[in-house]
């Protein structure tokens, strides 16, 4: 729905990256050993329904953020502002700069919580975090270099949304 003539194959996360294939499979592995092996602990049935709700609203949050953006949302991080490339800072772009980005980092450790991988937790986190502070990192200097003093002032007002990651700043 969002910029359809933009999207390909590599816009989704199937193919995302290999670091992503081994992640996915790590949970699996996780997931299948300790079932097999230490069975209580995927019985936390209530713990499991935390990552289902982290999950739901991860990805509504980042839905959320694509059609608010609409025709300026991307896939990929951009070099060059197209001519009708706005700045969107209203709706959820008023609580995150990155509000895509915040969605997926809670739906990714969503998805451990539902496999109550207690290893794979704090190592999709770890990773992730690593992720989003490296891309938003690069993103902002683009964004800065197409809005200029309107991306600093919105900097100053609205958060990235992530912990502890504060982007590019000038």
């Amino acid at each position: 729905m969002i910029q359809p003539n933009q999207v390909t194959a590599n816009s989704f996360v199937l193919n995302h990256s290999p670091q992503y294939n081994i992640a996915a499979v790590t949970s699996w592995v996780e997931f299948f050993l300790e079932a097999y092996f230490f069975p209580d602990l995927k019985e936390h049935f209530y713990v499991s329904y935390l990552g289902l709700v982290m999950c739901i609203a991860g990805e509504f949050l980042r839905k959320l953020a694509m059609l608010t953006a609409g025709r300026n949302f991307n896939h990929l991080v951009q070099s060059e502002k197209a001519s009708d490339h706005v700045l969107v800072t209203d709706g959820v772009y008023s609580f995150f700069r990155h509000p895509s980005y915040v969605g997926w980092f809670y739906w990714a450790i969503g998805t451990q919580i539902i496999l109550l991988n207690p290893l794979c937790i704090p190592a999709y986190a770890a990773v992730s975090w690593i992720f989003f502070n490296s891309r938003i990192y690069i993103e902002e200097i683009t964004l800065l270099n197409f809005f200029g003093q309107s991306y600093v002032n919105y900097q100053k007002v609205v958060s990235t949304g992530l912990p502890f990651i504060k982007g590019y700043e000038i």
